[in-house]
């Protein structure tokens, strides 16, 4: 069994541009899949149907809003999260308001699951507001390069659209489980630490 078909991003980009919104979208809402909003951009831009530039933006535009859905979804779980587990992540808190950002861009701006990345980031109660642009920007980076490697380089992404459209759902859904698996062990460990001690030791406020 393989899941997404071509016929279902075929038909969904014959709808223009909003459908490569819609594949982006509702591509994106799979947590830990890896790049699900790539294929509908390749088709649609090597179909000559749609324009490079505004393809990479609605398709960035639908990833990053789908990514805000799961981030706050993730950041939901806090809430299983005791006072004094909370308190001793404060300083973590506080370096991840800083400079989280640079997680968020550059986990986005990649073909990999980056819900690991933004898992971690919900648990340490980076700013949803500041998500929402940071993702976007990151997005925007991976979805012009696809469109314009579409439109340029024909044959390779012939080659990646046939890879990344042939995947085994028992596949996928065995690496999704791995990997949110790690996320949540990374989270285990981090609610672990005593990050007062640790940022001190490395000189950080």
């Amino acid at each position: 069994m393989d899941f997404p078909t071509p016929d279902l991003w075929n038909s969904l980009t014959g709808y223009g541009y909003v459908g490569v919104f819609a594949a982006s979208l509702l591509g994106s809402l799979l947590p830990f899949v890896s790049g699900p909003y790539i294929p509908p951009i390749i088709i649609a831009v090597m179909a000559g149907r749609l324009e490079p530039l505004p393809t990479a933006l609605v398709s960035a535009l639908g990833a990053a809003l789908a990514k805000l859905v799961l981030f706050r979804l993730f950041k939901g779980g806090r809430l299983l999260l005791g006072h004094e587990t909370r308190k001793r992540m404060q300083p973590l808190e506080r370096l991840v308001a800083r400079h989280g950002w640079i997680a968020v861009m550059g986990a986005a701006a990649t073909p990999l699951p980056d819900d690991v990345i933004f898992f971690i980031l919900a648990a340490t109660n980076y700013s949803s507001k500041l998500f929402l642009p940071t993702v976007f920007a990151g997005k925007l980076i991976i979805t012009t390069a696809v469109a314009y490697l579409s439109l340029y380089w024909g044959n390779l992404t012939c080659y990646i659209v046939e890879c990344a459209l042939e995947v085994n759902v028992v596949n996928t859904v065995l690496i999704a489980v791995a990997t949110a698996t790690a996320a949540i062990g990374i989270v285990y460990l981090l609610t672990r630490l005593d990050w007062a001690k640790i940022l001190v030791k490395n000189n950080e406020p």
